[in-house]
C-alpha cells in the first residue's frame, strides 16, 4: 500500500496533504462568561449529596435516641412492667 493513499485514523478520513500549513485554525473570540466546568459541577453535586445524606442520617439517629428514651420514660405516668425506671404507685 502506498503511503500517499493511506488514510489513517487521525486524519479524519482524508489523506494527509504534505503542503498544508501546520498552524491550527484561528480561535473564535472569547465571550464574557466562562464556560461551565462539568468536573466542578459534578464535584459540587457530590458534596451536596453527601451533606444531604449526612443530615438525613443524623436526623434518623436523633429520632432513634428520642424513641429509646421515650420507651424508658413514658409520658402520662403509665409504665411497662419490664422497664427499669418503672415505679408502681
Amino acid at each position: 500500500m502506498s503511503p500517499r493513499r493511506y488514510v489513517g485514523r487521525h486524519t479524519g478520513g482524508h489523506p494527509h496533504d504534505p503542503n498544508a500549513p501546520k498552524a491550527s485554525p484561528p480561535k473564535p473570540p472569547r465571550t464574557a462568561s466562562k464556560p461551565v466546568d462539568r468536573r466542578r459541577v459534578k464535584k459540587i453535586a457530590l458534596w451536596v449529596g453527601l451533606a444531604a445524606c449526612l443530615a438525613f442520617s443524623i436526623a434518623v439517629l436523633i429520632g432513634l435516641v428520642q424513641g429509646f428514651y421515650e420507651m424508658d420514660h413514658p409520658p402520662g405516668g403509665w409504665c411497662q412492667d419490664n422497664s427499669a425506671t418503672c415505679v408502681h404507685p
